[in-house]
Parts: C-alpha cells; sequence; structure tokens
C-alpha cells in the first residue's frame, strides 16, 4: 500500500471519528436541553367540555387548582379519578394537550326521578343518590312516593338501599326507553300500602294502577292500548285499573 493510501484512509478514519464524537455530544446536549425544557413546562389552562346537568364551574371547583403545575408532577388518572369521585360524574376522559392544557370530558349523571322526603332525593338511572344543590327546579321528574324515608338508605353519591325504590327505577329507566311518551307525562309513580304500583299522569290527571305482579306485561298492554285509541290519550279516562288479566277498566272523565 503505498503512502498516499494510508495518509487518505486516516483521513477518512479521522473525519469518521470526529462526526461520532460530535453526535455523541449533540446527543447529551439535546438530552440536558430536552429536561430542561420538559421541566420548565407548566400546565397553564384547564378546558372542560360540555355540561348539561352541572355547570362546569361545579366540577372545576372539585379538581382544584392545577395551574402552575409540571405535567410530570400529576397522572392523568388521578385527574379523571378525582373528578369520578364526584357524585354526579358516571365517568371522566382526561388527556395533555401539548403544551400545558389539561382537557376534560365528563359523562353526567342523568336524573331520572325524585324521591319524596324530607330532604328531597334526585335519583339516576342507576339508583345513584344525587345530593340536592339547589337544582330539583331544573328538571321536569316523576315523583317517587310512599317509599321507605329512612335517611340511611339514601347516602349521597352511592346507589339507594331500598329494594323498592331500585326496582322502580329499574321500571323507570325502561319505560323512559321503551315508552317515552308515557314517561315524558309521568308525574308520580307510587307505592300502595298493598305494595301496588299506581302511575299518575301529569295531564289531568290519569292513575294507572298496575298492581304487584307481571308490571311490563301490564305496560306493553297500555301502550298497544294507546296506539289503538286512536285520536284520543289515556289521559282522556280518568283512571285505567289494569291489575286483571287480559282486561282494562276504564273510566271515562265527565263531560
Amino acid at each position: 500500500m503505498t503512502r498516499k493510501k494510508k495518509q487518505k484512509i486516516n483521513w477518512i478514519r479521522m473525519i469518521i471519528s470526529f462526526i461520532s464524537v460530535s453526535m455523541v455530544i449533540a446527543l447529551i446536549w439535546t438530552a440536558f436541553w430536552w429536561s430542561e425544557f420538559r421541566n420548565s413546562l407548566v400546565i397553564d389552562q384547564v378546558k372542560f367540555g360540555k355540561t348539561t346537568v352541572l355547570e362546569s364551574r361545579v366540577y372545576e371547583a372539585t379538581l382544584g387548582n392545577i395551574i402552575g403545575i409540571s405535567p410530570e408532577q400529576i397522572r392523568l388518572n388521578d385527574i379523571s379519578d378525582l373528578m369520578e369521585s364526584h357524585p354526579y360524574v358516571k365517568a371522566a376522559r382526561v388527556s395533555h394537550q401539548y403544551p400545558g392544557t389539561i382537557q376534560i370530558e365528563i359523562l353526567e349523571r342523568q336524573p331520572i326521578a325524585l324521591l319524596k322526603m324530607d330532604p328531597m332525593v334526585m335519583l339516576d338511572a342507576e339508583g345513584v343518590v344525587l345530593p340536592t344543590l339547589n337544582n330539583f327546579g331544573d328538571f321536569n321528574l316523576p315523583v317517587l312516593t310512599n317509599f321507605n324515608p329512612e335517611p340511611e338508605l339514601y347516602p349521597a353519591g352511592k346507589k339507594v338501599l331500598s329494594v323498592k325504590v331500585r326496582e322502580c327505577i329499574d321500571w323507570l329507566s325502561r319505560i323512559q326507553v321503551e315508552y317515552e311518551s308515557l314517561y315524558d307525562n309521568l308525574s308520580e309513580m307510587k307505592m300502595t300500602s298493598t305494595n301496588e304500583m299506581e302511575l299518575i299522569l301529569a295531564d289531568h290527571p290519569t292513575h294507572i294502577y298496575l298492581g304487584q305482579d307481571q308490571l311490563w306485561a301490564r305496560i306493553e298492554i297500555l301502550k298497544q292500548f294507546e296506539e289503538e285509541l286512536g285520536s284520543k290519550k289515556i289521559s282522556d279516562f280518568s283512571y285505567l285499573d289494569m291489575r286483571y288479566e287480559n282486561q282494562i277498566i276504564a273510566k271515562g272523565r265527565r263531560s
């Protein structure tokens, strides 16, 4: 190998070595810069998605102030768990939008009924007790009456402990989905002293006696009966007695 070729190889080796060392130095510098940059990032904004049951400021109060905190100091799961601790929150989704925004989307519990007691209790479709925030007037809800009023049966933020109330909530949830017009016109769901179910419509009002058993079968008969009325409505009757098999006893209103 000639002297000229040896010198050329040495130069190539030196260049490769220089590039390698430069790359290592650049990586080290970038790592330090990135570390300092991440530490300098802080949460500067918290955004809530649209809410319909309560104003978002109520949920903001539950979260507290996290402005100025580094994202490294708080986990998104911790924020989600904190939001879901609020009795009106069914689920929460939290995301970090680079560089300093926390976005929170809330799935709220929707009230489905009021329980008549002192004070009144609001319930959702899962039977969870929603504590009063002076917001009863915001909803047009059927009222459950003549149930056990013992306060310990209705722990705030927990599922109601009364078996009868839970059964009624299940019926209401199903009515709301499968017989919406009846739910929308329902003023009261009443448990009689003989444990029979009675519905009272808001219109006029109309009383509907369902009895103790086969409740859903009777509700389906009621729906079919209403569909066959044509221009008339079930609220045109003073009462509908459905406690007898395969028949409805109806009393019209006096003109």
